[in-house]
C-alpha cells in the first residue's frame, strides 16, 4: 500500500472518528448493493467497527450475490451449494461514511467486496462500475452526473394501495398541502447526508413524485443514488406510507424512470461534450458517446431494465422511450440532449426505469458509450418527429427475456464489464423470468376462468 493511500485512509479515519463523536454514533450499517439491486447490510457496534471492521472488513456470505429480487437463491450462480457459498470480505469505503439523520445514533457506510485472499470480487456491481470508470481515467476523462428518479408514494389499507394523491397533475401546486411535510422531510434528510436535493414536484401519475439531486463524480454518482433511494423509502415508511421505485406499479398510468444525466470533463475542468465550433454546440466526443449507446441499445436495455415489470413502463406516449433514437430536447427519445451548452453540456439517457441498479446502469451506459468514443462511431440523424410509430426507428425489446436474449448476443459488454458478472447477471434475470412465467395472474383468472 502506497504512502499516499495510507495518508488518505488516515484522513478518512480522523473524519469518521469526529463524526462518530459529534453525533454519538452507536451503530454503523455496513452495506453492499447486490446484483438484483437490493442493499444487503450488517449492523455493527461502533466499537467493533472502529477496532476491527475499518481495517479488516466484515464477513458476508457470497450467497447474497445469488439472490434474485425476491430473495430466492439461484444455485446456478457462483459456486452454488457445491462451492458452499464461502464468505467474502466487505471492506468499508470510508469516503461514503454518512450519518443517518432519521435513525438515532446511526451511521451508514458502503463497502467493497473482496475474497478471502484480498482480491476484489469483480462480479459485484460497485466493483464492475469502478472497473469501467478506470478505463475513462486512463483517457484523462472525469465523469460527472446524476440519476433523476421518479417514484410513487402509497397509503396502505389492508392489502389495498391508495396513491397519496389522486389525479394526473404534473407540477401541480394543488397537491402541495398534502405533500409538503413529506417533501420537506425527504429533502432535509437528503441534504443532511450530502445527497444535494434540488427540486421536487408532482409527476404525471397519481401519487408520483420527482426529487432531483445535484451531480456527483465517478462512483459517487451511483453511491448517492443508492443512498437517495434508501433514504426516501425509510423516511416514508416511518410515516406509515410506502415509497416504491417499482417501474410500473399502476396500469394505464405513467411509470417511473431513473434518467441518467452525464457529462465529461478533462483535467483542466473543460466540458468535453461542449463543441462551440459546431452548429449544435456538441463535440465529436459527445456524438460518439451517443452513438455507442445507440449501437448497444438492445443489450443495454437488459442491463438497465432488470425486472419483469420494467418493460411495462416502456409504453407508447408515456414519456418513456420505445425506440432507439436521440434528439435535442426530445422527451420521446432514448437519449435527450438538454438545451444547456458550454460548461453545462450534458446528455440524458431516459432508458433506465426507477427499478434500475445505479451501479450496473452507470457502468453499462459508460461501457456502451466508450465503444463509440474509441471507434469514433458516427451518431445517426437526430429525431424530430414521433419516435413511437415512425418505421425508421428500431424498437426496444418488449419483455425481460427478449432483452436478456439481446444481451447474450452483444458480447461487447462481457469484454468491458466482465464475463463472470454478465453470466451471473443473466442467470439471475432468467431465473426471475422463469418464476414469473409459472405464476397465474389475476388477469388470467378474470379473462378465462368463467369464459372457458
Amino acid at each position: 500500500m502506497s504512502n499516499k493511500i495510507i495518508d488518505e485512509k488516515n484522513v478518512y479515519i480522523e473524519h469518521v472518528t469526529q463524526l462518530i463523536q459529534e453525533n454519538r454514533i452507536k451503530t454503523v450499517i455496513v452495506c453492499v448493493n447486490d446484483n438484483s439491486n437490493i442493499n444487503r447490510s450488517r449492523f455493527v457496534s461502533v466499537e467493533h467497527f472502529m477496532s476491527s471492521v475499518v481495517n479488516s472488513g466484515i464477513g458476508l456470505s457470497s450467497a447474497v450475490f445469488a439472490f434474485d429480487t425476491k430473495g430466492e437463491l439461484n444455485d446456478k450462480v457462483g459456486g452454488g451449494y457445491k462451492g458452499g457459498f464461502p464468505s467474502c470480505v466487505v471492506k468499508p469505503d470510508l469516503s461514503t461514511f454518512s450519518i443517518v439523520p432519521y435513525l438515532p445514533n446511526t451511521a451508514r457506510v458502503i463497502g467493497d467486496v473482496y475474497d478471502s485472499f484480498g482480491n476484489l470480487i469483480e462480479y459485484t456491481p460497485r466493483n464492475v462500475l469502478k472497473k469501467v470508470i478506470s478505463l475513462y481515467k486512463k483517457e484523462g476523462i472525469t465523469i460527472r452526473g446524476a440519476f433523476e428518479y421518479e417514484f410513487f408514494i402509497f397509503e396502505k389499507n389492508n392489502d389495498l394501495l391508495k396513491p397519496i394523491y389522486n389525479s394526473i397533475q404534473c407540477y401541480s401546486e394543488v397537491h402541495e398541502p398534502v405533500l409538503i411535510d413529506i417533501i420537506q422531510d425527504i429533502m432535509n434528510n437528503l441534504s443532511a447526508i450530502g445527497a444535494g436535493p434540488e427540486i421536487a414536484n408532482t409527476e404525471y401519475a397519481s401519487g408520483q413524485l420527482e426529487i432531483t439531486n445535484s451531480p456527483f463524480y465517478g462512483v459517487e454518482i451511483a453511491d448517492m443514488a443508492s443512498y437517495y433511494k434508501m433514504t426516501i423509502k425509510e423516511i416514508v415508511k416511518n410515516k406509515n406510507l410506502i415509497a416504491t421505485f417499482m417501474a410500473k406499479p399502476k396500469a394505464r398510468q405513467n411509470g417511473s424512470g431513473a434518467h441518467l444525466h452525464i457529462s465529461f470533463y478533462d483535467e483542466d475542468g473543460n466540458n468535453l461534450f461542449s463543441g462551440n465550433n459546431f452548429p449544435d454546440g456538441l463535440s465529436d466526443m459527445c456524438h460518439h458517446f451517443i452513438a455507442g449507446q445507440l449501437k448497444h441499445a438492445n443489450g443495454l436495455c437488459g442491463l438497465v431494465n432488470p425486472t419483469v415489470n420494467s418493460y411495462k413502463r416502456l409504453e407508447e406516449y408515456r414519456f418513456a422511450p420505445t425506440s432507439i433514437s436521440w434528439g435535442y430536447e426530445h422527451r420521446g427519445a432514448m437519449i435527450r440532449v438538454p438545451f444547456a451548452r458550454n460548461q453545462n453540456t450534458r446528455i440524458e439517457n431516459k432508458l433506465p426505469g426507477s427499478d434500475t441498479n445505479p451501479y450496473i446502469t452507470l457502468a453499462a451506459v459508460l461501457a456502451a458509450g466508450l465503444d463509440g468514443i474509441k471507434n469514433k462511431i458516427q451518431s445517426p440523424n437526430s429525431c424530430n418527429g414521433d419516435t413511437t410509430y415512425e418505421n425508421y426507428y428500431e424498437r426496444f425489446p418488449t419483455t425481460l427475456i427478449d432483452a436478456i436474449s439481446q444481451l447474450k448476443k452483444d458480447t461487447y459488454f462481457k469484454n468491458i464489464m466482465g464475463e463472470e458478472f454478465i453470466n451471473q447477471y443473466i442467470l439471475l434475470r432468467e431465473y426471475e423470468w422463469n418464476r414469473y412465467m409459472k405464476h397465474v395472474s389475476d388477469w388470467e383468472i378474470s379473462e378465462y376462468l368463467e369464459q372457458i
